[in-house]
């Protein structure tokens, strides 16, 4: 019995150390800087974001995940940032510490960002599991979960936007690990070519209604992240009474079907948005869905050397 339940902790540890390397945002249709390096001062603004989200509520140990980050210009060509993100699962806890690095270029109606990170990730066990009296705290290899797997690991990011009105989009998500423990655990990369099997790739453009004062943003995301299920986003947003009002809708057919629902508004500098996930899948009935904040606040750069045309594909002139 002791050894299934150590199995289970220790396979539960590395596993989800192999799976999330990535984090899992609903609003990176608003936040491309969740999860794409290249998008660091790609805009010209000065970002400070702070996300939480609470994956499955309702179900007991369910995913929780804090990130604070920043992102910015440096000149005309490079963009810097950083960010912290913590996230409980059970009695795991991740941490990760994160660099980021872009640096971004025009060719003729294009505008290209190229960026990468550099991680270093921690996921350990919660100390409070050692007050569980089927486990056995002399056990070694238990007690290097509660010392926690390192990893350092590297993701690669592209993005281009051409005539302010498409954008393309593509992340390789921790295509360079490295474990820095001797924690028992298959290497993640022993796969030839692996890491470059994993990505997000996004589509999409603006529409806009100059009659109604508003704009459609549709596009498409696909997402193939390791040890998690293949999965096609389809997003449509709506932004509205210039940015006042910004709603959007994500629906997900992997997996028997879930859909998320986005709102929200700027107002000067701060941005807030909610989004509300919920599944079609028989699990639903255990779990309240998932939610998810964001709090931004942007500044944008003043009197560059060289002007550079606004490019944030969410905020063009009507």
């Amino acid at each position: 019995m002791k050894k299934a339940i150590y199995s289970l902790l220790l396979g539960l540890l590395v596993g989800s150390v192999s799976a999330q390397e990535h984090a899992i945002y609903s609003q990176y249709q608003v936040f491309q800087n969740l999860i794409n390096p290249a998008v660091a001062g790609f805009d010209n603004e000065f970002l400070l974001l702070a996300n939480a989200r609470h994956s499955w509520a309702g179900f007991p140990g369910a995913p929780r995940s804090y990130t604070f980050l920043y992102t910015g210009p440096v000149g005309d060509k490079l963009g810097l940032g950083g960010s912290l993100f913590t996230e409980y699962l059970g009695d795991q806890i991740a941490s990760r510490i994160q660099g980021i690095y872009s640096f971004r270029f025009r060719i003729d109606r294009t505008q290209v960002g190229l960026g990468l990170t550099t991680e270093f990730v921690r996921r350990r066990l919660n100390s409070e599991v050692l007050t569980n009296p089927l486990i056995d705290t002399r056990d070694q290899l238990l007690n290097g979960g509660f010392d926690g797997q390192r990893l350092f690991t590297s993701s690669f990011g592209a993005h281009i936007l051409y005539d302010n009105t498409m954008f393309f989009s593509l992340v390789l998500p921790s295509a360079i690990s490295a474990q820095l423990d001797e924690i028992p655990v298959e290497d993640p990369q022993s796969e030839t070519g692996a890491g470059l099997r994993y990505f997000i790739l996004q589509l999409g453009g603006v529409l806009n209604v100059y009659q109604h004062n508003f704009k459609l943003l549709p596009s498409i995301a696909v997402r193939s992240i390791r040890n998690v299920p293949f999965q096609v986003d389809l997003n449509l947003q709506g932004r509205f009474l210039d940015d006042k009002l910004i709603t959007g809708i994500t629906y997900r057919p992997n997996s028997k079907g879930s859909i998320a629902f986005l709102i929200g508004t700027q107002y000067n500098r701060f941005n807030l948005f909610y989004t509300y996930d919920v599944a079609f899948g028989p699990f639903q009935q255990y779990s309240t869905g998932s939610h998810e904040f964001s709090l931004a606040y942007i500044i944008k750069r003043k009197k560059p050397p060289v002007p550079i045309q606004n490019t944030n594909i969410y905020q063009q002139a009507q």
